[in-house]
Parts: C-alpha cells; sequence; structure tokens
C-alpha cells in the first residue's frame, strides 16, 4: 500500500489508481467514477479484486456494480467531511507532507475519540 503519498489538487484521480490498488489482493474496492477506466477495472480483477465502481456518465455500455456495497462509500465521505472541518487541514497550511500527514492523523484520533 501507498503510504504518505499526496498529490496536488490539480491531478486527476486516475493518475494514482494503479500506484493505490497494487497490493490490495482479493476485496472489493469501492471507488467514485473518478476512478472508473477499463485498464483499472483489469488490473482489479487480475489481483482478484471486485471492482465497485460506477462507470462516467459518458460510457456508451453501463457498468453493472453492487450498489449495495456502494452505499458504504457513504461513511468514507462522512470521514473526510469531518476530517475538512478542521480549517488547517481544509487550507493545507503545511509546507511539507509529511507534517501535513502528521496533522492528518491527529485530527482522526480526535474524530475516533468524540
Amino acid at each position: 500500500m501507498v503510504e504518505g503519498q499526496l498529490t496536488g489538487g490539480n491531478v486527476a484521480d486516475i493518475t494514482m489508481a494503479e500506484a493505490l490498488t497494487t497490493d490490495i489482493v482479493g476485496c472489493y474496492v469501492v471507488a467514485d467514477r473518478g476512478y472508473d477506466s477499463d485498464a483499472h477495472r483489469r488490473q482489479l480483477c487480475a489481483n482478484n479484486n471486485v471492482p465497485v465502481i460506477p462507470g462516467r456518465k459518458n460510457r456508451k455500455l453501463e457498468i453493472v456494480y453492487d450498489k449495495v456495497i456502494y452505499r458504504w462509500r457513504r461513511r468514507i465521505e462522512l470521514f473526510f467531511g469531518k476530517l475538512k472541518e478542521n480549517r488547517r487541514l481544509a487550507v493545507r497550511y503545511e509546507k511539507t507532507d509529511l507534517a501535513f500527514l502528521g496533522f492528518i492523523a491527529l485530527a482522526a484520533i480526535k474524530i475516533h475519540l468524540c
């Protein structure tokens, strides 16, 4: 798993998809439409993963995915919303990735304890 890999806000999600999911084997991989590509789906299936990724709106053929499992993604989005309630994380004052990841860890601990 890639740890501590941050990208700019102008970088497309799909560019990091392979690096993020290379070591994942035999799981449901739940992601949003930003990770929808045929190459990424092939890579996930090659590792015995089940992609739970809705297709982009401009696809010719509709992608079939498990909508019940996809609903669990909501919890992840809520967690990111809680992280962004911390102004320091939403604005990203830290210049180094390590300091920024440290504040993400602190915010996650705060969320978990409350």
